[in-house]
């Protein structure tokens, strides 16, 4: 009876304990994927930050190389623009000059043909 007892407590105790330790291990299996779900998550959370502010960045440079490409061509268009300005005000000059120069032959001219028909009238 003790041989029959004995065995009858060591298989409910088996038995009793089977379910527990495997409650526990399911358990414990929930808790190891829930913690691998937030350790995956919380990787893929940054992999997306870094991804974003690597965007972010590659953004932020062309911007920045349109900017200077555009400061540079304003740039070369006013010194484009200078440079015709200072060709028409030497051209301007220079008509003026002419001007002044064929006014200043004319007036000669003139004066001597004045001077040289009062001349002739003496």
């Amino acid at each position: 009876m003790r041989f029959i007892l004995v065995s009858a407590v060591a298989s409910a105790l088996v038995i009793g304990v089977g379910p527990v330790v495997m409650a526990d291990e399911l358990t414990n299996l929930g808790s190891d994927m829930k913690q691998e779900m937030g350790s995956m998550a919380s990787e893929t959370k940054g992999a997306v930050q870094a991804e974003q502010e690597q965007m972010r960045d590659n953004f932020k440079a062309k911007k920045d190389q349109v900017k200077d490409e555009m400061k540079a061509k304003r740039e070369q268009m006013r010194s484009e623009m200078k440079a015709k300005r200072d060709a028409l005000k030497a051209e301007r000059q220079e008509m003026k000059n002419a001007a002044k120069a064929k006014k200043g032959q004319a007036q000669k001219k003139a004066q001597d043909a004045v001077e040289s028909t009062t001349s002739s009238s003496y």
